[in-house]
């Protein structure tokens, strides 16, 4: 499952973390902390993907604005908006740009973890997209 602005969230430790379970959702957050500065509690890592309900995603991706415009065109990711050059999409997108700079400042098993679904997500919507306007 892709999220708006290509991140993989079916890859991400937020995705359905609460029922992955407490200590998972407590690894993540002590990762987080470590990797990304991000402070938050066990019980916030859990998310169905950027696109569900504000009551079923991680909180921060609330205000996301790709996030919305995506929900209130019903696309499934902006690789379906007929705009190219979005600042919306670029906004979201550049949040995980510093991420590949991670690999060599966190051990490989907490990169896979905790870095990885966050790679590629500007290749990943630009070869969707390729691929949806191909079959319209």
């Amino acid at each position: 499952m892709m999220s708006a602005c290509g991140v993989l969230c079916s890859e991400c430790p937020a995705y359905f973390g609460r029922e992955k379970g407490f200590e998972h959702q407590q690894r993540t957050v002590e990762a987080w902390q470590r990797i990304y500065d991000l402070h938050e509690t066990a019980d916030h890592i859990s998310c169905g993907g950027c696109l569900g309900p504000d009551e079923k995603i991680f909180h921060s991706s609330i205000g996301c604005k790709a996030r919305n415009c995506c929900r209130n065109k019903e696309l499934n990711s902006c690789a379906e908006c007929s705009f190219e050059s979005c600042p919306d999409l670029e906004k979201a997108q550049s949040v995980w740009d510093d991420v590949p700079n991670f690999i060599n400042k966190i051990s490989t098993v907490e990169f896979d973890n905790y870095a990885r679904p966050y790679l590629g997500h500007r290749e990943r919507i630009k070869n969707a997209r390729e691929l949806f306007f191909k079959r319209t």
